[in-house]
């Protein structure tokens, strides 16, 4: 990796983006200088747009299809971001990036029902329990459970403090004595660990699609993702303020997260105890 992609990756730790991008963005810059085979300062508006056709050829090796249209985009916007660094650090003059290619429309978001998430519950052990615990019941992001220390959980008061969440945003999430409980049983099966998971975001990925194997819900678009959307659902529905809401989930904006009271249909989902 030369030397403006490793400062381009200090760019994005210093601007707070999560770990899948910090480390993703540079490989993906990477294999585009790799494919053009010339230097940041030699890359024209068109060797961009031969990269993007290049790719939408690609057949992916696990879906066994071309690739989506959303990683096409991401690709995209870590070359965007690349040169827009180089630009405005005065390392070249203009950036090449000229490409009008518009984002991907983003699909409504999925929610589970309480009773698909009481199966998630009753098929789950161990790990995928706790992953349940982070990602449902207490609003996480797959990166701010995986970085999730034991050191920031207050067992005896019941809290989770995330302390560089997206956008650098810290905050401090409840959680229920069934939570406390499991977490505890845990953090006490493993031992001698700093981090609560000991996992990557990619192994969280993959484990949370087991669970969905494993109740048959494999085949209903569901992500890890969907879970934070349900339980941002039925805070709404049982009437907790849009602003308690935001400062629960951390986001930034009162508007992201004002797209959940168009999903506000699901009854709230009491925890199974295991």
């Amino acid at each position: 990796m030369n030397e403006t992609i490793l400062q381009f990756r200090k760019e994005l730790q210093n601007l707070g983006y999560c770990k899948t991008v910090i480390n993703s963005y540079p490989k993906q810059i990477t294999k585009f200088l790799n494919y053009t085979r010339k230097e940041h300062f030699e890359i024209q508006s068109k060797d961009i747009l031969d990269y993007y056709t290049y790719l939408k050829t690609i057949i992916s090796t696990r879906t066994k299809k071309h690739l989506s249209e959303n990683y096409l985009h991401t690709i995209l916007l870590s070359i965007k971001l690349y040169f827009d660094y180089l630009q405005r650090t005065g390392t070249i003059k203009i950036s090449p990036y000229q490409l009008k290619i518009k984002a991907p429309k983003s699909e409504e978001r999925k929610v589970f029902t309480s009773e698909e998430i009481r199966k998630l519950y009753n098929k789950s052990s161990g790990l995928q329990t706790i992953l349940l615990h982070l990602c449902y019941a207490c609003g996480m992001r797959r990166n701010e459970a995986s970085e999730l220390n034991i050191k920031d959980i207050d067992l005896e008061n019941c809290l989770l403090y995330i302390k560089k969440g997206k956008g650098k945003k810290r905050r401090v999430i409840p959680f229920t004595k069934q939570v406390q409980k499991d977490i505890k049983d845990y953090i006490f099966s493993s031992e001698g660990r700093e981090n609560l998971l000991n996992i990557t975001s990619i192994k969280i990925y993959y484990e949370f699609t087991k669970l969905l194997k494993k109740t048959g819900l494999e085949n209903k678009g569901f992500t890890l993702h969907c879970l934070r959307h349900t339980i941002a659902t039925q805070l709404l529905e049982k009437g907790m303020e849009l602003e308690k809401v935001r400062d629960f989930l951390g986001h930034e904006y009162l508007g992201t997260t004002q797209i959940y009271t168009r999903m506000m249909s699901y009854e709230f989902t009491k925890l199974p105890a295991k």
